[in-house]
């Protein structure tokens, strides 16, 4: 009896030795979670960026790769993503990104709870399954998990824009006299101007308007953009684009004269002009009424003081806003 014993446990661990040994020889897909970073920064949302790959060393192609992945933030799972990353081809190493947006609805929450916090923890929890063909299956394991966390930190950003300190500038007499290139048109010029730029209420007429073409009459304009961070976070502006439309016509678009980083608020200053020929009827009578529907948008990169990296960041705002 203890012989037979004996062989059993001598076979039992041959077999064991051999299968480590074949496992040892066979290979198996490997994973790399590469990177979590944030793309951009929008009114709406934060979007992250999930990098990760699979290396497949077999002969066939995987048909799928399944991704199972919580975001928490601040130990807090704020969403899951689950979705097959699709086919990784033979003898490749296949990357899989992602994107990941975190809406600010969802996060205004956070914010309320973590009020001073300028930096919170993102954590990427979860696995990747990948199957292994049949023919290189061992002890019926038809595919490998790996597990991974990855963490960053993301500021606490809730970003809103106004216009302020709107005007446009009317011009010097000689600065009329310049465009118009006639003494005669001076006065019919300026005149126009008053009631344009005065906030007068008389309707611009189209003979007026008539008079005045072909005048290369440029119009100065001033007025800053203000940028808040309702959230705890320091933001800084850098290398701003900015396409304002009033009243449903394009009105400006360029970079500012100068940005005023202040920690949670910034402040653009913008000095440009435009031709006073090329406005519409409606944008006439949006500059008569000194009240305007506007649509601003346009991009920037946001320095954050706890981060290196400069993250983009997109804009878009309509509203309705007044000058004197």
């Amino acid at each position: 009896m203890k012989r037979i014993l004996f062989v059993f446990s001598l076979s039992f661990s041959f077999q064991c030795s051999m299968l480590g040994v074949l496992q040892d020889k066979i290979p198996t897909p490997q994973f790399s979670f590469e990177s979590i970073q944030i793309q951009q920064i929008t009114f709406t949302d934060i979007t992250l960026g999930v990098e990760t790959s699979v290396s497949n060393p077999y002969p066939v192609s995987l048909p799928s790769s399944l991704l199972d992945m919580d975001i928490k933030i601040e130990g807090l799972k704020l969403s899951q993503v689950k979705t097959d990353l699709g086919a990784i081809e033979a003898k490749k190493t296949k990357s899989l990104p992602l994107e990941v947006k975190l809406k600010y609805t969802d996060l205004y929450q956070l914010y309320k709870k973590f009020p001073t916090k300028q930096m919170l923890e993102v954590s990427a929890e979860g696995n990747m399954k990948v199957p292994i063909p049949k023919q290189w299956q061992l002890l019926g394991k038809d595919s490998l998990t790996f597990p991974f966390v990855q963490k960053r930190e993301i500021p606490a950003v809730l970003p809103d824009v106004e216009i302020q300190n709107f005007k446009i500038l009317m011009p010097t007499e000689s600065e009329i006299l310049s465009a118009s290139n006639t003494e005669s048109l001076v006065g019919t010029t300026t005149t126009f101007l008053k009631g344009l730029l005065g906030g007068s209420k008389t309707p611009v007429t189209s003979a007026a308007k008539a008079g005045l073409t072909g005048l290369n009459l440029n119009l100065k304009t001033e007025f800053d953009f203000v940028f808040k961070n309702q959230a705890a976070s320091d933001l800084n502006l850098t290398d701003l684009k900015y396409n304002l439309q009033l009243a449903g016509e394009n009105f400006l678009n360029g970079s500012p004269k100068e940005i005023i980083n202040g920690g949670k608020e910034s402040t653009v200053k913008v000095s440009n002009q435009f031709p006073l020929a090329s406005i519409g009827t409606s944008l006439y009578k949006t500059i008569q009424s000194k009240e305007a529907l506007y649509q601003l948008q346009g991009d920037s990169g946001l320095i954050v003081p706890n981060l290196r990296e400069n993250i983009p960041f997109s804009y878009e705002k309509k509203g309705k806003f007044q000058w004197q």
